[in-house]
């Protein structure tokens, strides 16, 4: 936790300064937005691997701010699309401003990102990575209207969501710390695997978050029958408990809290809750294993976090 505090610490100069430079009105709209703070994931995973490489620490922490600017532009775009009213504990934007004032502030945002990092190198990639998330989150958008969907397709989606800007993050730094091909696809493959754990740690609190910490009502995704990983883990399951879920997702209607609590209840039954936790450390190995030759402490501890971070906001409740 202390390596995120020092990244949030070191990019908000940087990160105002950017901000600053916005019109005014959508300054003050941002301004609402970015008040709420962030765990500065991103931000962290740039300096650590730039430490790991010798790389500039000017030059990260541009990389870092031009990165957690696109990475807030998915996050007020998400609220909008899942009409979600709170973020980092604070009104969502849409909720102030309305939701053309909201989208339009996420899409300067974006752009404000992708400015930040001109003059060095991977403004195409990171380009490229925009396009990415917005087809991922076209896809969750899309599965929410769909009867079935599969795991793989989930786990697509997920990539596209969360894991490609974490893997952009790595691989931007790598690039401009004149890393070879190899070790940036490496730094690539390292954030992509842990943007899935995350993604994982995610649903499993979009089921069983405290809504003390994380500012969400418990059981959020499965009253709105959104089709996370472990949710659909859960209907995929081939078990009494998973056909059980499936009848109450067949209704198509926002679940109330009892029919909430009882669908947890139905997922854990089916083992999907164990399966996604089983994952979160699957891919964490996973991703270290790419980056296992930098030797790198920081990394090691900051991969680690995807499971400390949902247990320390997941409730006891199961």
């Amino acid at each position: 936790m202390k390596l995120l505090d020092e990244a949030r610490e070191a990019v908000q100069p940087l990160l105002k300064s950017r901000l600053d430079t916005l019109p005014t009105t959508l300054r003050q709209r941002a301004a609402h937005h970015f008040a709420g703070g962030g765990k500065a994931v991103r931000p962290a995973f740039v300096l650590a691997t730039a430490r790991a490489l010798d790389a500039d620490h000017d030059t990260a922490l541009t990389v870092a701010t031009a990165v957690e600017l696109v990475h807030n532009f998915t996050l007020i775009h998400d609220d909008v699309h899942d009409q979600d009213t709170t973020r980092h504990g604070r009104a969502a934007l849409w909720t102030v401003y309305g939701t053309s004032e909201a989208l339009l502030v996420g899409n300067a945002v974006c752009a404000l990102g992708l400015e930040t990092l001109d003059g060095l190198k991977g403004v195409g990639r990171l380009a490229r990575c925009v396009t990415d998330l917005c087809e991922g989150q076209s896809l969750d958008i899309a599965f929410e209207q769909r009867a079935e969907v599969s795991l793989d397709e989930c786990l697509r989606m997920s990539a596209g969501k969360t894991g490609v800007l974490l893997g952009c993050a790595c691989a931007l730094t790598a690039l401009n710390a004149g890393a070879d091909d190899e070790v940036v696809r490496a730094f690539d493959r390292f954030g992509v695997e842990l943007g899935i754990a995350f993604q994982f740690a995610n649903d499993l609190l979009g089921i069983w978050g405290d809504e003390q910490a994380t500012g969400k009502p418990t059981g959020s995704d499965l009253a709105r029958l959104k089709k996370t990983l472990p949710i659909i883990r859960a209907l995929q399951s081939g078990t009494e408990a998973g056909a059980q879920l499936v009848e109450l997702y067949a209704q198509g209607v926002e679940l109330d809290e009892d029919q909430t609590r009882r669908a947890q209840a139905l997922v854990a039954r089916t083992g999907a809750r164990e399966w996604a936790e089983a994952e979160i450390h699957r891919r964490v190995d996973l991703a270290l294993s790419f980056v296992e030759k930098t030797g790198s402490p920081e990394l090691t501890a900051l991969a680690k976090l995807a499971f400390v971070y949902y247990s320390s906001l997941s409730s006891a409740d199961s």
